[in-house]
């Protein structure tokens, strides 16, 4: 009895309310926690939350749910799955993982809505998704006379000047009061730019955990510039659910995914084109051989990329394309990077199209078939 009394009595007590940190108290940080206080507030503007419903058949009973929090905002529609986007344009685009948008049935989510940092909910519109990459490209619809508070254009960082061991962050918003703000540092870097055939060496390795909502967030600098969105683990089947990994953080490099997302936004499509060669950009390819002499004697042309790897069979080799090649044209369209290439399969996809190749000092012409990507290609 002494001690209930003397617990109540603690707990009446005002000396253990909790404390409002004085401005003095706020001094005190070190600068370190300073600069990241001011990063978080810096990014969170361009991060959002995506949610996608899901139909709910005629005479569903709703039985244990709490009114609110389970509450959708779509009559007929109930809350299927979670993520984190990132705002990547003035217009309203958002970029976020394909994955969380598949239902059950293996199809697409009908009805998305985002939600900013500032808890504004705005309707979306899912312009094309990319089931390899885990790619998916919305755009707000906010409804007539309604404000998008609180949402600002991310910061595009340049991913060449990543080092190993580099400070980064991983950003999210997922559903829910609990926001996403890890630091870590860069485990591995992207062996190349192209995700044709190694879908994990195009990604950045970070060395913070994050949570399965926390997909579709940004990795970004210190600089709170983007560089990169976050992704499950690679899988050979691109509409599986998985958890992120304890121990390593994938992301996307920034450049891939707002390449690629330009595209799907033209073509509105939701599959994967391929020709059945991966690429190597000309940097990428001095950096590998490692002797600067012996790649300025290859022969090469002035702009193109190297044909890295080959699927067997495939459009290109029934085509008669090599390893070694060059490719320089898609459909009289130059190829000067690496998102000139992935851009191209999108915008001829499905058809069969004129492709130039340097070859042994000389230029060559094939017709290549840009094909949908079969699930047999698929390599993580």
């Amino acid at each position: 009895m002494a001690l209930l009394t003397a617990l109540l009595l603690a707990l009446s007590s005002p000396a253990v309310l909790p404390q409002v940190p004085s401005p003095q108290a706020a001094a005190t940080l070190s600068a370190g926690d300073q600069a990241r206080r001011a990063l978080q507030l810096s990014v969170m503007p361009s991060i959002v939350t995506v949610t996608a419903y899901q139909r709910v058949p005629d005479g569903t009973p709703h039985e244990g749910r709490w009114a609110v929090a389970d509450e959708s905002p779509y009559p007929g529609f109930a809350r299927a799955a979670v993520s984190s986007g990132i705002a990547v344009g003035t217009d309203g685009t958002v970029i976020c993982c394909r994955s969380p948008l598949v239902l059950e049935n293996g199809g697409l989510a009908e009805q998305v809505d985002v939600e900013t940092s500032t808890g504004v909910r705005v309707d979306a519109e899912l312009l094309g998704s990319e089931p390899t990459i885990n790619l998916a490209v919305l755009r707000l619809k906010p409804a007539e006379g309604q404000a998008v508070g609180g949402l600002a254009p991310a910061r595009i960082g340049k991913v060449d000047s990543l080092e190993m061991g580099d400070s980064v962050f991983a950003v999210a918003d997922p559903f829910g009061a609990a926001r996403t703000f890890a630091p870590g540092v860069v485990m591995a870097l992207p062996v190349a730019a192209c995700y044709q055939a190694d879908l994990t060496g195009s990604f950045i390795h970070g060395s913070m955990a994050i949570s399965p909502e926390s997909v579709g967030g940004a990795l970004v600098n210190a600089s709170g510039e983007v560089l990169g969105m976050m992704v499950p683990p690679p899988s050979l089947q691109p509409s599986e659910r998985l958890q992120p990994h304890a121990y390593v953080t994938y992301s996307m490099q920034i450049d891939t995914a707002l390449g690629v997302a330009e595209a799907l936004t033209q073509k509105r499509s939701n599959h994967s084109p391929w020709t059945g060669f991966s690429v190597l950009s000309q940097q990428e390819l001095k950096a590998r051989m490692k002797d600067d002499a012996a790649f300025a004697a290859l022969p090469k042309p002035a702009f193109g990329l190297l044909v890295d790897d080959l699927y067997d069979p495939s459009p290109a080799t029934a085509a008669g394309v090599r390893r070694g090649d060059f490719v320089t044209e898609i459909n009289g369209t130059k190829i000067m990077g690496v998102v000139d290439f992935q851009q191209s399969l999108y915008y001829f996809s499905g058809s069969q199209v004129p492709v130039k190749f340097f070859r042994d000092g000389k230029d060559l012409t094939v017709m290549l078939k840009i094909e949908e990507r079969p699930a047999a290609a698929n390599r993580n």
